[in-house]
């Protein structure tokens, strides 16, 4: 192996895709451990070593504590990543990292190429620490939020996010600072954006009564917001109004023309007026998924039990969206209702 050619080495390298193997190979000489090491650019650890001065052309790094225990040793904090110095980083994902907080965060603002950050429970980061982020990392297209219970408050960031205009795509799970509402504050942000997943961290047992979004505030929002590049749209576990002028994050269905995936888990206050909108307006719509669950609505002056939508939802779909290929409907807690519809 000494013998061959540093560009045939790389070849080989090339074709050889799983991990344990590229690992092997590179105990066989010194040559092939450096080759490689200059030639790979994705990794998963569990632990820190030195990540960057072994691998600097790393392009994707992603650190996973879940199912870690003391026993198991030190987790990696600030420090760890301010030396995460990869010229080339492009896309990180920390998940369960406790011992991260906001100065670590901005320590990622030195990762000038980074395009994709995935934060998956980390408690500890803020709203300040995701401005920090927003404003330094100016690369950034893809952000995603899950279970970062320490992000209240100050939407700040977002609306830097917003106004930047460079997000591509957005994710926020189960963050509980985070409501509908404070994404009307993305702003122009919206025109840009082709996926975004919001689920709030509620369950719909809590729909019962109908509780409003504790973000909302009556009067102060404003629906002129363009999501024309909009192509996926997951929304989950929210509460909205049927018949009430703030409809929070009900208004994407009406305006995003170019919208293909859409995911409807138990939102409350839907009616068969936002589908017919959206069917009218969203005629490249491939793939719907819909959670229903019954509410109160008012219909023709009564009270009537039933889901948001009806057949009159569906007949809209079917006339309207010609590419439509995929429909999943799952209904929680009709069986006991006969006349729902």
């Amino acid at each position: 192996m000494e013998h061959l050619s540093e560009e045939l080495i790389i070849e080989i390298l090339k074709r050889i895709t799983r991990t344990s193997d590229l690992n092997s190979l590179s105990l066989v000489s010194k040559q092939l451990y450096t080759i490689e090491a200059e030639q790979r650019a994705t990794i998963h650890i569990e632990a820190f070593p030195a990540l960057c001065s072994r691998f600097p052309n790393l392009l994707k790094v992603e650190i996973d504590y879940s199912g870690w225990t003391p026993g198991n040793g030190s987790q990696i904090d600030n420090q760890c990543l301010l030396v995460l110095f990869c010229t080339l980083l492009n896309d990180l994902t920390l998940s369960f990292c406790s011992n991260i907080n906001d100065p670590g965060i901005a320590c990622l603002t030195y990762c000038k190429k980074l395009m994709s950050l995935r934060l998956n429970s980390i408690t500890e980061v803020t709203s300040s620490g995701l401005l920090l982020l927003a404003v330094g990392c100016k690369a950034l297209s893809s952000l995603y939020l899950n279970d970062c219970k320490g992000i209240a408050g100050s939407t700040e960031w977002l609306e830097h996010l917003g106004s930047d205009g460079t997000l591509e795509e957005l994710g926020v799970k189960n963050c509980k600072g985070l409501e509908q509402y404070h994404f009307l504050k993305f702003g122009p942000g919206w025109m840009k954006l082709q996926k975004f997943e919001f689920e709030n961290e509620q369950s719909f047992w809590s729909f019962f009564p109908r509780d409003r979004d504790p973000s909302y505030k009556a009067d102060t929002y404003r629906y002129d917001l363009l999501c024309e590049s909009l192509k996926d749209l997951r929304l989950a576990h929210l509460v909205t109004e049927p018949e009430g002028p703030e409809i929070g994050l009900r208004f994407l269905l009406g305006k995003c023309k170019a919208l293909e995936r859409l995911c409807l888990e138990y939102v409350s206050g839907l009616i068969d007026n936002d589908m017919i909108a959206l069917s009218q307006t969203c005629k490249n719509l491939k793939s719907i998924t819909l959670w229903l669950i019954p509410e109160h609505y008012h219909v023709g002056g009564r009270i009537v039990f039933r889901t948001g939508f009806t057949d009159q939802s569906l007949k809209a779909l079917a006339l309207n969206c010609p590419l439509l290929q995929d429909v999943e409907l799952t209904f929680t807690g009709c069986e006991h209702w006969d006349h729902l519809k």
